[in-house]
């Protein structure tokens, strides 16, 4: 273990105790569920701290701090508010190639299914076309097409049928426009968020290039994820792990249907009142600084009426899915999203919108056990609701 080689290092010393991050609005998810100091920012940075000055031995310094890691949604909320600008979650990302030996067991899990399947479920690849069973007559004439916009599905809306409304949706909304994309899923791996919230980087480099290869093979130029998780890997980490620019534009799925409507290849048909509000991933959020555009697709549906939460954008609550915490800590997961369940019963509404997954299937496992009205859905959803009869 060589803690001085980390180039944010100095980072350690720098903390000032301060408590900004353990219960300033937002901050710490973790730690309003389990009151546990190595869950938050500053508990992480003084353990690292003690462990770099030897006053903690290696051992007892890296497990304290793949329990803390790991016990972390990687929200982003802790760097948000930090009084002294530390970049917290680089700073974790660092920290856990150092802990690979102390991995709690649903992160080692997640690993063993990547390494042998190329996605979280440990499932065939040939099962990856799971979703497009309801649009089986459109993906077939899209599939492995060259085009200058592509669409990259992602494991969770490939496999799981609660998620995998995302790109049904997309399809029927692009062919409703006239407006063909390609589809790469028969091939496409996890974008290897997984191995990067882990700190297994050459695993994430080898998943990649895969990707990014395939991209490249079709002649994408534009390429649409609905996915927070894998917006951030797209946009910020693969750029970092391969060494170079992205060779075409990353946009989201909501990005993509905003510019259809805004261009009059989708109208709407359905003008029923539905009270909604959004929830703010917190990948494409605090990580990639992307608020607005869901409430600009949102202002364009007739007979929505759009609801803030209370913590909205750059202070919105986590869902309680993200840094593997769900594989890790499922019931911990559950209870952070009930905070966040309270603020929508507030503010009374029917709909839960999403552009993330895996708040999705986390809020509406929750929501069910609570036995709410309300409804967790993708955004996509509402807009096929609006659009297509």
């Amino acid at each position: 273990m060589n803690l001085k080689a980390l180039s944010l290092y100095d980072e350690f010393f720098i903390c000032a105790y301060c408590a900004y991050c353990v219960d300033n609005e937002a901050a710490c998810p973790t730690f309003r569920s389990i009151k546990h100091e190595i869950a938050t920012g500053r508990g992480k940075m003084i353990t690292a701290r003690y462990l770099a000055k030897g006053l903690l031995s290696e051992e007892q310094g890296l497990a304290a701090l793949s329990e803390g890691l790991f016990q972390c949604t990687f929200c982003g909320a802790c760097s948000e508010v930090c009084l002294v600008d530390i970049p917290l979650t680089e700073v974790y990302s660092e920290l856990k190639a150092l802990v690979q030996k102390y991995l709690p067991e649903g992160t080692k899990r997640s690993f063993r299914h990547l390494i042998q399947s190329n996605n979280i479920y440990n499932l065939d690849q040939e099962d990856r076309n799971f979703w497009s069973v309801d649009v089986e007559e459109i993906y077939e004439k899209w599939v492995n097409k060259k085009a200058d916009i592509g669409y990259f599905i992602g494991c969770v809306a490939s496999y799981s049928s609660r998620a995998a409304s995302a790109p049904v949706s997309i399809l029927r909304l692009s062919q409703k426009a006239s407006n063909p994309i390609s589809i790469f899923s028969p091939d496409e791996y996890c974008c290897g968020n997984p191995f990067l919230l882990g700190g297994n980087f050459e695993e994430a480099r080898r998943i990649a290039r895969h990707n990014i290869y395939l991209i490249n093979q079709l002649g994408i130029q534009t390429l649409i994820v609905s996915c927070a998780g894998c917006y951030r890997v797209f946009t910020k980490e693969y750029p970092k792990l391969l060494d170079f620019n992205l060779p075409f534009k990353v946009i989201t799925h909501m990005e993509y249907i905003k510019n259809l409507i805004e261009v009059k290849k989708l109208e709407p048909i359905n003008y029923k009142p539905i009270k909604v509000t959004f929830k703010d991933p917190c990948e494409l959020g605090r990580h990639c600084g992307v608020y607005e555009i869901a409430r600009e697709l949102i202002a364009l549906l007739p007979g929505v009426e759009y609801r803030e939460m209370e913590n909205n954008r750059n202070k919105a609550l986590c869902c309680g899915a993200g840094g593997l915490l769900l594989a890790n800590y499922p019931i911990m997961a559950e209870d952070i999203a009930k905070r966040l369940i309270k603020q929508m019963e507030d503010i009374n509404i029917s709909l839960c919108l999403n552009s993330c997954p895996s708040c999705q299937i986390n809020i509406d496992n929750t929501l069910r056990k609570m036995k709410s009205p309300i409804k967790s859905v993708d955004i996509t959803d509402l807009v096929r609701d609006r659009m297509i009869e």
